[in-house]
C-alpha cells in the first residue's frame, strides 16, 4: 500500500469518525441531551469497529497506536477499548526472507551462518519487529530480537500521516494539548525503534535489581546486537497470565501479584525508572525447587523514567493527602507539571478541592482498607459536571506532562493483571511501607500526622487576626466581591440571540420561497431558498462550535 494511499484511509477514517460525533452533537442539541446519550453509544460501537478495520488494514504503527489506546480506560468509551484489546494479538508475523534481509543489513551475513540454528518460526511478533529462537556457535540458547527490513519508512510515513491527524483534530479541540500528546508518541515510538537504547534499559533495570534474588533479567549478547537486531539470553516461564499453570506448579497467583507490585514500587519509587509496558506476554513466571518461583522480565522497549519533579511532587502530593491541605495538593500538583499555565491556576484549584470535598470522609487509618474499585473510571471519581467551572477552562489551566502518561498507562497495566491474578489483593497494604519508606522520607504515617496537628493548631491561633482583617475591610467599604461566571452568562445570551436571528431567517427564507413558487415567481424562489440553506448552515456551524 503506497504512502499517498495509507494517508487518505487514515485521514478519510478519521475524518468520518470525527464528522459522525459533531452531527450527533448538533442534533443533540436540537432534540435534547437524553436523545443524544441514547445513540451515541451504538455510534461509539460502530466508530470502533470503523477504526479498528482501518488500523488492521494500514498496520505498521496504527496497530501500535491502537494497542496503548486498548488500555486508555479512564479516556475512551468502553467499546473503543474492548474493539482495540483484540489487536493485542493481530499481528501476523512476515516472511523469514525479511528476516534474512535484516541480516544481511546489519552483518552482511544470514542468520544461519551466524548461529548454530536459528528457527525460522518466530515465537512471537509485533508492529514494529519480531522474535526468533536460536543458538550461538557454543551451544547458548537466545532470543533474536529482528525489526522489519521495511519498517524505518513505514513509521516515517505513519508519523507524519499521524501528525496531520493531530492537528486535525486539534483545530477542532484546542483546548487538549494534541500537538504535546503527538510530540510525546513521536518520541517512546523512535525509543522503540532503537534496539541498542533497549539494550541498554535493560542493563541498568537488571543493575538496579543486582541485591533481588526473585527477578530475573536476560543477558545482552552485544557481538550480535545491532540499534535493529538485540539477542539476548532465552529466558524459560510460564506467561504470568495462566493461572492453571501456576496452580499446577502449586505457585499462589496471590505471591505472584505480590512480587509484581513489590517490583514496581522499587522501581517508580526508588529507581526512578521502571519496565513501562507490563502485558502479560512480557512477564513470565519462571519455576523453582518445590514452590518458589521467580519473576522474569522480557521486552524493554518501553521504558519509563521518574523525573525530580514528578518524584517530589508525588511526595508532596502523598503528604498533603495526608494533612488534607488543599493548598499543598495544588502545590504539588504543579510541581509534577499538571498545572499549564500559572496564570490560569483558579479552574485547578477549584478541581482540587473538589477532589479533596471527595476524600475528606477517607481517614487516615483506613488507608488500608481502601478500596481501588470505586476509583475504576475518572468520571466516577470527579463527576466534573457537578463543578462550577468551564471545561474550557480547566483544560486549559489543564496538561499532563509526559511523565504522568507513560506512568498512568504503566499503572492500569500493572492493577490490570494483578485483578486477573488474585481479585482480592489489596495493593494499599503493599505499597504503603513504601511510601512511608521512600515518598515520605522515613516518616511513619503517625509523625506526618503529629505535624498536621500542630500546622492545623497555629492555622487556628491565627484565625482571630485574619477575621478582624475581613472585618475591617468590610466596615471600610474596600471588600470587592466578584459574580462567578457573568462574563460566560451574558456570551451565552448573545450566542443564543444570534442563533435565534439564524433561525428565523432560515424558516423566513423557506416561507418565501414557497410563496414566491406560489405566485409563479420560480426566479426569484431559488434565490430564497438559497439564502434559506446559508442561514441553515450558519445557525449548525453556530450550534457546534457553542455546544
Amino acid at each position: 500500500m503506497s504512502n499517498r494511499v495509507r494517508f487518505f484511509r487514515a485521514y478519510g477514517t478519521v475524518m468520518r469518525v470525527l464528522l459522525s460525533y459533531l452531527w450527533l452533537g448538533a442534533w443533540a442539541k436540537i432534540f435534547g441531551r437524553a436523545w443524544g446519550d441514547e445513540r451515541r453509544n451504538r455510534l461509539h460501537r460502530r466508530n470502533a469497529q470503523r477504526l479498528k478495520k482501518t488500523i488492521l488494514q494500514l498496520k505498521g504503527l496504527f496497530i501500535k497506536m491502537g494497542q496503548m489506546l486498548s488500555i486508555m480506560s479512564n479516556f475512551l468509551p468502553e467499546d473503543f477499548r474492548q474493539e482495540f484489546e483484540t489487536l493485542q494479538d493481530a499481528v501476523p508475523p512476515h516472511s523469514f526472507q525479511a528476516v534474512e534481509s535484516r541480516f544481511l543489513e546489519e552483518f552482511g551475513k544470514k542468520p544461519q551462518e551466524i548461529f548454530k540454528s536459528f528457527s525460522e518460526t518466530p515465537l512471537a511478533s509485533a508492529s514494529l519487529g519480531q522474535v526468533h529462537e536460536a543458538v550461538l556457535p557454543d551451544g547458548t540458547k537466545v532470543a533474536v530480537k529482528v525489526q522489519y527490513p521495511e519498517i524505518d519508512e513505514v513509521v516515517k510515513a505513519d508519523l507524519h500521516i499521524l501528525k496531520r491527524i493531530f492537528n486535525l483534530l486539534h483545530l477542532f479541540f484546542r483546548s487538549y494539548g494534541l500537538k504535546d500528546v503527538y510530540a510525546e508518541i513521536a518520541s517512546i515510538f523512535a525509543e522503540e525503534l532503537d534496539y541498542l537504547q533497549e539494550g541498554k534499559n535493560l542493563e541498568v533495570l537488571r543493575k538496579n535489581f543486582v541485591d533481588e534474588k526473585d527477578y530475573l533479567f536476560p543477558d545482552v549478547f552485544w557481538k550480535w546486537t545491532t540499534s535493529k537486531i538485540l539477542t539476548l539470553q532465552f529466558m524459560e516461564g510460564n506467561k504470568i497470565s495462566i493461572l492453571e499453570d501456576h496452580r499446577l506448579a502449586g505457585i499462589n497467583p496471590r505471591d505472584v501479584a505480590t512480587k509484581i507490585i513489590h517490583a514496581y514500587c522499587k522501581q517508580i519509587f526508588v529507581d526512578g525508572i521502571y519496565h513501562a509496558d507490563p502485558h502479560p506476554g512480557n512477564i513470565l513466571v519462571s519455576t523453582g525447587e518445590g514452590t518458589s518461583f521467580k519473576i522474569v522480565w522480557v521486552d524493554f522497549g518501553a521504558v519509563g523514567r521518574v523525573s525530580q519533579k514528578m518524584r517530589a511532587g508525588m511526595t508532596l502530593f502523598v503528604e498533603g493527602l495526608i494533612k488534607r491541605d488543599t493548598r499543598v495538593l495544588a502545590n504539588a500538583m504543579r510541581e509534577m507539571g499538571f498545572v499549564a499555565r500559572p496564570d490560569s491556576f483558579e479552574p485547578f484549584d477549584e478541581l482540587v478541592n473538589y477532589f479533596y470535598d471527595k476524600l475528606s470522609n477517607l481517614k487516615v487509618e483506613n488507608f488500608r482498607n481502601l478500596d481501588l474499585s470505586q476509583f475504576n473510571r475518572l468520571e466516577d471519581l470527579l463527576e466534573i459536571r457537578k463543578l462550577n467551572i468551564r471545561f474550557k477552562d480547566l483544560m486549559t489551566s489543564f496538561h499532563v506532562p509526559k511523565d504522568w502518561v507513560l506512568l498512568e498507562r504503566t499503572m492500569i497495566l500493572v492493577m490490570g493483571l494483578c485483578a486477573h491474578l488474585d481479585p482480592q489483593l489489596n495493593p494499599i497494604e503493599i505499597v504503603l511501607p513504601y511510601v512511608e519508606k521512600f515518598v515520605l522520607k522515613d516518616q511513619t504515617f503517625a509523625q506526618v500526622v503529629g505535624t498536621m496537628v500542630k500546622e492545623v493548631g497555629l492555622s487556628y491561633l491565627q484565625l482571630p487576626q485574619e477575621i478582624h482583617k475581613t472585618l475591617k475591610r468590610l466596615n471600610e467599604g474596600r471588600m470587592v466581591i466578584g459574580i462567578q461566571g457573568q462574563e460566560d452568562h451574558s456570551r451565552k445570551l448573545f450566542v443564543l440571540g444570534h442563533q435565534i436571528l439564524y433561525g428565523i431567517l432560515g424558516l423566513g427564507g423557506l416561507f418565501l420561497s414557497a410563496y414566491l413558487e406560489s405566485v409563479g415567481l420560480e426566479a426569484y424562489r431559488a434565490e430564497a431558498f438559497y439564502g434559506s440553506c446559508f442561514f441553515g448552515v450558519v445557525l449548525l456551524i453556530s450550534l457546534v462550535r457553542n455546544r
